[in-house]
């Protein structure tokens, strides 16, 4: 008895064969390359800072939204920064009672905006 074959899933049969290229796969991400001159994605690390800059400070809740962290993360990053001499302050906000930080300047320290650059 002759059984005709029947292709039942073709382009399956055989590994690598009638499957087309592989597909692209996504490109990685670019880390930040200093110096570049052009537009540069900002760390996490560098865009707290510019956070804690702000005269009045900001909130941990603000901080942990930010950056899509969660309160122990933002505690140990402000622990880590400190660690790394950045004089932090802690206070509590009159409003709502809740941890705000800010960067004090170093008395006797000559600010970027002094120094002129």
């Amino acid at each position: 008895m002759n059984v005709p074959e029947v292709d039942i899933a073709p382009n399956v049969n055989s590994i690598g064969e009638g499957q087309g290229p592989a597909p692209a796969r996504p490109e990685k991400r670019k880390t930040m390359q200093r110096g570049s001159g052009g537009a540069e994605r900002k760390s996490k690390k560098d865009r707290l800072i510019r956070l804690l800059s702000k005269p009045n400070g900001v909130r941990a809740s603000v901080i942990a939204e930010m950056l899509g962290w969660q309160a122990h993360t933002v505690r140990a990053a402000i622990s880590r920064l400190r660690q790394q001499g950045l004089p932090i302050a802690t206070s509590k906000s009159p409003k709502t009672g809740e941890i705000v930080y800010v960067i004090v300047a170093a008395s006797g320290a000559v600010s970027s905006d002094e120094a002129g650059t």
